[in-house]
């Protein structure tokens, strides 16, 4: 490939080809796959041990058939199940299995495992980023109030209500706001999951309960669901809200104390641009970071509101399988869960190499 600049014939060569306006593309490609590839050594390393750690737990046979079964049943199941084979045989099969995106049959509902978290994940994630929503907002907002307002009374207050929600488990957390909101006020409906009983659910379309209801017209079902969202979507913003204001604040107050922020306040730039333009553009990096792990946290920790909330996602569908033993549940959950907390990073790296010229040298 050729091109004329100047009267001259220039040979576009592979090196130029991956330069694009004075940007080599070369190491920011490089970045990505280095991600990519310790994802998926992630992924590897996190079914390794979950497998371990779920076949040292037991053996889920006398859990299906009892304690008095027959001892040929008892024989029958563990070797339709596989149990009698070598446990690196069987960690062998199932890594075969999941690659081809097979992650086993659920041996207390006798259904693929795959079907039944494509049923309960979109819960779970309506719960998650409606978490996320309001930690994004709240967090930033008064992150950056607080880092403005430094020493004040108001900065104090801030504090404290980081070290409270920070120190609050979230099951007892949820517990409290149920006896407030529901049961002390009826502010708030029964913690009896997505929609309040008696109302029919709408067709699913994208599996959000919210975005279906919008997708239909369906404006009490969609009321409802709202309703019913709210106090485990609050339950669960709380316990990672403090995170996010204190790093908020420590980046805001940091870049406050810049030269080149004192150098916009002397040419009298206005308060709401030197905030907004000049110090959050600069702190986008590490916001960002500090969301990605939250999404990841929240991913992982829906298992603490679901259950106080019987709200039908992923998490307590972890539950049941742990009483159950029922192994490739629990495997599958946690695979989602890591999958989700390194999709959340591997976004933030792709942020990164927009926004921060830096990580592109």
């Amino acid at each position: 490939m050729s091109c004329q600049r100047g009267g001259r014939e220039s040979v576009m060569t592979p090196s130029r080809f991956f330069k694009i306006d004075g940007l080599n593309m070369k190491k920011p490609v490089l970045y990505l796959a280095q991600r990519i590839g310790f994802l998926c050594l992630l992924l590897w390393g996190i079914i390794t041990i979950a497998f371990i750690l779920t076949r040292a737990l037991g053996t889920p046979v006398y859990l299906l058939v009892g304690q008095q079964a027959d001892k040929e049943i008892i024989e029958s199941l563990i070797k339709s199940m596989g149990l009698d084979r070598p446990l690196y045989e069987q960690y062998f099969r199932y890594f075969w299995s999941v690659l081809h995106g097979n992650l086993g049959i659920s041996r207390y509902t006798f259904r693929p495992v795959t079907q039944e978290l494509s049923q309960r994940l979109p819960a779970t994630l309506e719960l998650v980023l409606a978490a996320m929503i309001l930690i994004t907002i709240i967090g930033i907002l008064l992150g950056i109030s607080a880092a403005v307002y430094n020493n004040t009374l108001f900065d104090r207050c801030v504090q404290a209500f980081c070290q409270f929600g920070a120190s609050v488990p979230l099951f007892w957390l949820g517990l409290i706001l149920i006896y407030i909101f529901f049961y002390l006020f009826k502010l708030a409906p029964a913690p009896l999951g997505r929609i309040r009983p008696g109302l029919s659910l709408p067709k699913t379309i994208t599996g959000f309960l919210l975005v279906d209801a919008v997708l239909l017209g369906d404006r009490e079902c969609f009321l409802a669901a709202l309703k019913q969202i709210m106090l485990p979507a609050v339950t669960l913003a709380l316990g990672s809200l403090p995170a996010t204001i204190r790093i908020v604040y420590l980046t805001i107050l940091d870049i406050l104390n810049t030269p080149y922020i004192n150098t916009a306040r002397a040419y009298s730039i206005p308060r709401w641009r030197i905030l907004f333009v000049y110090a959050l553009r600069n702190a986008l990096v590490p916001i960002s970071t500090v969301l990605a792990m939250t999404f990841g946290y929240l991913l992982s920790n829906t298992v603490f509101v679901e259950a106080v909330f019987a709200w039908p996602g992923i998490g307590n569908y972890a539950i049941t399988a742990m009483y159950t033993m029922d192994y490739d549940p629990i495997i599958a959950v946690t695979i989602v869960a890591t999958l989700g907390y390194g999709l959340a990073y591997l976004l933030n790296d792709i942020f990164a190499l927009i926004v921060d010229p830096r990580v592109r040298r």
